[in-house]
């Protein structure tokens, strides 16, 4: 059974910062990526969220664009 906390890389949803962080990058990258459209945001409950499957498919991406 889960615990109540959990680590970065078991959470699903991310907010802003922890998403940046979860990436190697800063807040404007992320921001500009987002705005690009390169990573979706979601908005749930009045927040902006990152959904780490997204953010993984992001990062699998610039693996295979190297």
């Amino acid at each position: 059974m889960g615990t109540a906390t959990s680590t970065a890389a078991e959470r699903r949803m991310f907010q802003r910062k922890p998403a940046a962080s979860y990436l190697g990058i800063g807040l404007r990258s992320l921001d500009q990526l987002a705005a690009d459209g390169q990573i979706p945001k979601t908005r749930i409950a009045g927040r902006v969220l990152y959904d780490r499957v997204d953010l993984d498919a992001f990062i699998e991406r610039q693996k295979q664009a190297s």
